[in-house]
């Protein structure tokens, strides 16, 4: 184990890994292969990183590990200076809805924003005020002038005035930069409220035009037909603020799966086509999509995605499979399987939990190679086939093993494997 993880970051590792979720930090300690998924996604991240855009859908059963790999993805590419953002699923959060759910989630995904200095969430502000901040540096290096002077605030604000203008050709670009621009004038005149009033629209807050008129002059506001549209035009603007680009990350996708609804689930179906084809079709310029989604509720042809034909025409695979032949996987193709961790794989996972408990607990732990080998054995004993061990199951009882291995110190550590 590398000793610069500190005991903080193991604990939150192994109580995040305990409780059954992902945890935020310390992914790097316990990545175990996903190899050729890893190097398939970096590959858009590369074309992300050149102006372009990628969308992905991670299919794979409860405890496979997706939602581990949204969070790896998303800690590596907040490395490389992108904007990112996350959110989960759930009934009042979906792609579009009756009572409001796709702007629902257009209100988390802008909460949850996160760049490599924030790396929780809450970095709108932070966003802004660092497009702000760079303006002005290339106003100072470049034409000589210094805050205060009155000549400073007119070639900062006529910069401001060209990058949200260069905003207006794109669908909502001109009320979208007329608000940016509108927060500047209120960092510049020290006006808190106009800026209070710009956040507010920025994060989907306004319920009526009328409201936003009055207090911004523009004539539109963020809603659940046009929500999608705005976080395009947040691509762009991060873009000028000096980031790499927009990553977004959608876990619990199996939310769409479970509406009771026909309609329901169509109308969610269909706004994810339409993000679909925007993104390959090239009309998303420096902006990253994945998904996670369990097999049922991709491959379901009654309940499904692949029960909306236009989804299931661009995401299967229609390669028969041959029994007894392994299917080359195509990396490049949009929904990326992710098959279970392989005994040796686990064995390496296992290994790095052990390191792990011992900078938590500062001990040598008792548990060796001969013990790793009679856990695996054990786990695997108790299920009908290999693929139906899920890592989260294993990490779960193998920190149960280690805790017990820990506290009973005065217990043979062959009782312990059998508990």
């Amino acid at each position: 184990m590398d000793n610069r993880v500190s005991k903080a970051t193991a604990a939150a590792v192994l109580n995040s890994l305990k409780g059954g979720v992902v945890p935020r930090v310390g992914l790097e300690y316990i990545t175990v292969g996903r190899r050729s998924e890893v190097q398939a996604l970096l590959q858009d991240v590369s074309i992300i990183e050149n102006g372009g855009s990628a969308i992905r859908f991670i299919e794979g059963q409860y405890g496979s590990g997706k939602t581990f790999l949204l969070h790896a993805l998303r800690n590596h590419v907040m490395e490389k200076n992108f904007v990112v953002t996350d959110v989960e699923l759930s009934v009042d959060r979906r792609f579009v809805g009756n009572r409001g759910q796709g702007l629902a989630t257009y209100r988390e995904l802008i909460r949850n924003m996160a760049v490599s200095v924030r790396p929780d969430n809450g970095a709108l502000i932070l966003i802004l005020d660092k497009w702000i901040g760079t303006v002005e540096n290339q106003v100072i290096q470049k034409d000589g002038l210094t805050p205060g002077q009155e000549a400073f605030d007119l070639m900062v604000s006529k910069k401001i005035y060209e990058i949200t203008s260069s905003m207006e050709e794109r669908i909502n670009g001109f009320d979208f930069g007329k608000v940016i621009a509108t927060y500047y004038k209120g960092h510049r005149t020290g006006d808190m409220e106009l800026q209070k009033n710009a956040l507010r629209w920025l994060c989907g807050e306004y319920r009526t035009k009328t409201e936003a008129k009055n207090d911004l002059g523009v004539n539109l506001i963020v809603s659940d037909d046009n929500w999608y549209d705005f976080m395009k035009l947040f691509a762009d603007f991060v873009v000028k603020a000096g980031y790499t680009g927009l990553y977004i990350c959608i876990d619990e996708m199996a939310t769409i799966y479970e509406i009771p609804s026909k309609v329901g689930r169509d109308y969610n179906y269909n706004k994810i086509l339409s993000i679909y084809n925007d993104v390959l079709q090239g009309k998303a310029k420096n902006m990253g999509i994945i998904m996670s989604i369990t097999k049922e509720a991709l491959e379901d042809p009654v309940r499904g995605l692949y029960s909306f034909a236009p989804l299931r025409s661009r995401l299967k695979d229609d390669r028969e499979e041959k029994k007894g032949v392994v299917m080359l996987r195509d990396m490049a193709a949009p929904v990326i399987k992710l098959f279970p961790l392989n005994p040796g794989e686990m064995y390496v996972l296992i290994e790095k939990l052990t390191q792990l408990h011992e900078v938590v607990y500062d001990y040598q732990a008792r548990l060796e190679h001969d013990d790793f080998i009679y856990f695996l054995k054990t786990q695997y004993a108790k299920k009908q086939k290999a693929e139906d061990v899920t890592a989260r199951d294993m990490i779960r009882n193998y920190i149960t093993l280690l805790n017990l291995s820990q506290q009973y110190q005065n217990k043979p550590k062959e009782e312990l494997l059998t508990v």
